[in-house]
């Protein structure tokens, strides 16, 4: 056996399989020991959304991993769809339940509509709930059914989302964009939007490396809150991610703790 493990190594048999193993890993030295950790949480009351200018950014899916880490780190936030024309997270947790829209109609029973993505209190978004927007009364609902635990809201892509009254009750807003020219594009043409924004505000960068995402960061002049590498499940749209994705998550939900 040690004769034949030797001649494995000493062929192009090993070195594929150690960058396969580099690929899936993002570790340089993947066969050293891993040393397992805890996922990163929310600390309750945090409130924090995310947005893009153009849709396509990956604002949703990078919203729902960061709600599902913190479920797995102790902390299960209420994840909220508040995308005003075209709702994406029911679709991706499968679901058919009570929506935004919904719940506003039936005030005081906010709690009991709330549903459930695997371990994160979920509340769907609705193709109407553009015509039906209104502040004050989404900002009541959110406190009802939070119930002092943390919020993570997905506002969706376009400038009509920057509600002024609901961005004043949020700790951050990271603004999220992609590399393609198009997607910056569209960053860059969201500054002017954010600088009287009634909340913190920082960059999130799906699909890039640390260094350029910093270089946009500095462009734009936002502090970079998370880099996520490309990620091929994340690009074939299956909520799924590679371990260096779940590692940027966890890098992320610690600058938003």
């Amino acid at each position: 056996m040690s004769r034949v493990r030797g001649w494995l190594d000493g062929t192009p048999l090993a070195s594929l399989a150690l960058a396969l193993v580099r690929e899936a890993t993002g570790r340089a030295e993947p066969l050293a020991p891993l040393t397992p950790t805890r996922p990163a949480a929310l600390r309750r009351g945090r409130r924090i959304a995310f947005w893009s200018l153009a849709a396509g950014g990956g604002a949703s899916t990078v919203a729902a991993l960061v709600a599902h880490r913190s479920a797995a780190g102790g902390e299960a936030p209420l994840l909220l769809d508040l995308d005003r024309w075209a709702p994406s997270l029911a679709l991706r947790a499968g679901l058919s339940a009570a929506t935004i829209v919904d719940v506003l109609l039936q005030p005081g029973k906010e709690r009991e509509l709330i549903s459930r993505w695997s371990a994160v209190p979920f509340l769907p978004g609705s193709p109407s709930f553009h015509a039906s927007f209104d502040a004050a009364r989404v900002i009541a609902l959110v406190d009802a059914a939070a119930a002092g635990r943390a919020v993570i809201a997905d506002l969706g892509a376009g400038a009509d989302a920057l509600d002024p009254a609901l961005l004043g009750t949020l700790d951050r807003l990271c603004v999220v964009s992609g590399t393609r020219v198009g997607q910056l594009q569209a960053l860059f043409c969201a500054v002017p939007l954010l600088e009287r924004a009634r909340c913190a505000v920082g960059l999130v960068v799906v699909g890039a490396e640390a260094e350029d995402a910093a270089r946009v960061a500095g462009r734009v002049g936002f502090p970079l809150l998370g880099t996520m590498p490309a990620d091929p499940y994340l690009a074939a749209d299956d909520f799924a991610a590679r371990a260096p994705t779940l590692r940027a998550i966890d890098e992320l939900l610690r600058s938003l703790r």
